[in-house]
């Protein structure tokens, strides 16, 4: 049997459209206080400190909340004071870095974060979530948004609620982290049906279902289970 894990680290992207996930990061201090570590990126600086944490902590338990693709994750957004812009950092982590992670646990909630995936458990990492794209930020062919703000505010509040409860059954020992992702799963397939049948006057509602379904699908679990966390 494998020692459960005790320390948790949680690195997450400050820009507009990942607001939502601040009650996810809330959810976790309230639940494992001084065994969580929070690092917010933004500058820079939060890049390089939040790097020397993931490479010096006693954390076993990794999370990640950002923008990326296959081979990276991107850091955040601060704003140049002179001039009010709205800058995107560059790439926070990438393929070379994944070797800290020897012998963790991650779960990563970034755009195709399944790419990360295997390249993770060749570097040693015990077990990895991942993720496919969230599309809840929608384009048409010339590139103009034609996500609505009540298509973006459904989608994220159902997001957040049901990877809350994941990781809240996760931390508090109620089960293993392949069986939370499970019932992550769960959670988006009632969510989605729940929400068709209740809010009939919501017109993109079907689309929010969507959504929450496809979130779903591209959820993947890699590396060993039966992996639990002790408080």
């Amino acid at each position: 049997m494998t020692e459960p894990l005790r320390r948790a680290i949680c690195v997450r992207a400050l820009a507009n459209d990942l607001k939502f996930l601040k009650t996810v990061t809330n959810l976790m201090v309230t639940l494992l206080g001084s065994k969580i570590k929070i690092c917010e990126l933004e500058n820079q600086a939060s890049h390089s400190d939040a790097m020397i944490k993931l490479k010096n902590e006693p954390y076993d338990f990794a999370l990640f909340f950002a923008h990326g693709g296959s081979d990276y994750l991107r850091g955040g957004e601060y704003q140049i004071r002179a001039t009010g812009e709205n800058v995107a950092t560059e790439k926070f982590l990438t393929l070379d870095d994944l070797p800290i992670f020897k012998d963790k646990v991650v779960f990563c909630m970034s755009c195709d974060s399944n790419g990360l995936a295997q390249a993770a458990i060749e570097s040693g990492a015990a077990a990895f979530v991942g993720f496919d794209k969230i599309p809840f930020n929608r384009f048409n062919a010339e590139g103009d948004s034609i996500s609505s703000h009540e298509f973006v505010t459904h989608c994220q509040r159902i997001l957040a609620e049901a990877v809350k409860a994941s990781l809240k059954r996760f931390v508090t020992g109620r089960a293993t982290l392949d069986e939370s992702v499970d019932y992550l799963r769960i959670f988006l397939v009632k969510q989605a049906i729940e929400f068709v049948r209740r809010n009939k006057s919501v017109k993109e509602r079907r689309e929010i279902a969507a959504l929450l379904l496809k979130t779903k699908d591209g959820l993947c679990y890699h590396g060993r289970r039966g992996i639990r966390f002790e408080l």
